[in-house]
């Protein structure tokens, strides 16, 4: 039997009680779906040790089902989008044309959200009518937004805050921040269309294990978590800028914003002490995708790191553990 210590940061009570402290839990059988409370006392943060606490099972959903059950839901919910694209005769044809770059082509299946490609406006200035925002990603945008490049793959930072405070006439459903402090995307060089194409998980695979190979050997190298943050910061201030220009951000108040960087600071310093296993590999499966080229979603699975991040999409964040089980036949 394993035994661990997870602490979590509760920066909402740190900012009431004035100091910084932690909910501590006991992982008995550690492991990412077996979780336990334990009744040791709070520690501050600098006393605290930092393992991890794979919780996206049990924040959105709470008892409702267990952690592995939604496992194998997620496992469920893959196996049935995966096989219903793949069997729908459109399917192969609009790939291949897709991936030929064939702009006159009617993609109803690809396409058929009207969101998946580049809006229309856009086509023949800087897009073509079969783009999307992550096909041929470094011949449409500048190379300050790549972090990092192998052969197959790049990683980007998420263009949105993190910080749902920073949307505050959003919606209250499908907010339009990230899923967690630092949300990272991996995105392959060629053009594959979803995890549901053939080849995303071709050579057993070997293209979903690159992309996040790719993301743990670039967080793990000297400079590459504060290369991380540094672009989660530019997207903070960057829509921190739109809001103090924007009319009706009354909501946006002085204290929320202050609260927002005080909250990065934190954030930032429990961030430089994650390890792999401290983050969630996830995708949004299609028809349930937004943009129509595969992308990997990485962030921290610990609460503390998500507590100002959106929960909508949780549901159909299918994680890359899932993902190999379906596809190795389990």
């Amino acid at each position: 039997m394993q035994k661990g210590v997870s602490a979590i940061f509760n920066s909402k009570k740190a900012r009431e009680s004035g100091s910084q402290t932690y909910e501590i839990h006991n992982q008995v059988n550690a492991g990412p779906y077996n979780n336990q409370p334990s009744s040791l006392p709070q520690q501050r943060l600098a006393d605290a040790c930092l393992p991890p606490i794979p919780n996206m099972y049990h924040v959105k959903y709470g008892t409702v089902a267990p952690t592995k059950e939604r496992f194998e839901e997620h496992k469920a919910q893959y196996r049935r989008q995966r096989d219903t694209f793949r069997a729908d005769p459109r399917s192969s044809v609009e790939l291949s044309a897709w991936k030929r770059v064939d702009n006159g082509f009617n993609y109803q299946l690809l396409n058929q959200s009207g969101k998946a490609f580049v809006p229309p406006a856009l086509v023949g200035k800087q897009y073509q009518a079969s783009d999307t925002f992550f096909s041929e990603y470094a011949l449409h945008n500048p190379s300050s937004l790549i972090l990092s490049s192998s052969t197959h793959s790049y990683i980007i930072g998420n263009m949105a805050s993190y910080d749902g405070r920073q949307y505050p006439l959003a919606p209250t459903e499908k907010r339009p921040e990230g899923q967690g402090f630092c949300h990272t995307l991996v995105i392959p060089r060629e053009r594959v269309y979803n995890v549901v194409d053939p080849d995303a998980t071709a050579n057993d695979c070997f293209l979903l294990k690159e992309m996040r190979a790719h993301f743990i050997r670039f967080m793990s190298t000297d400079g590459g978590k504060a290369a991380l943050l540094a672009r989660a910061k530019k997207a903070l201030t960057d829509q921190d800028r739109k809001l103090t220009f924007a009319k009706d951000n009354d909501a946006y108040t002085s204290e929320i914003r202050q609260a927002v960087y005080a909250d990065f600071d934190v954030g930032s310093r429990i961030f430089m002490k994650l390890k792999q296993d401290d983050f969630i590999f996830g995708f949004h499966v299609f028809p349930e995708n937004s943009i129509g080229h595969l992308h990997m979603h990485v962030f921290p699975s610990w609460e503390a790191l998500r507590e100002w991040s959106t929960r909508d999409y949780d549901y159909k964040t299918v994680p890359f553990e899932a993902i190999m089980e379906v596809e190795r036949g389990q």
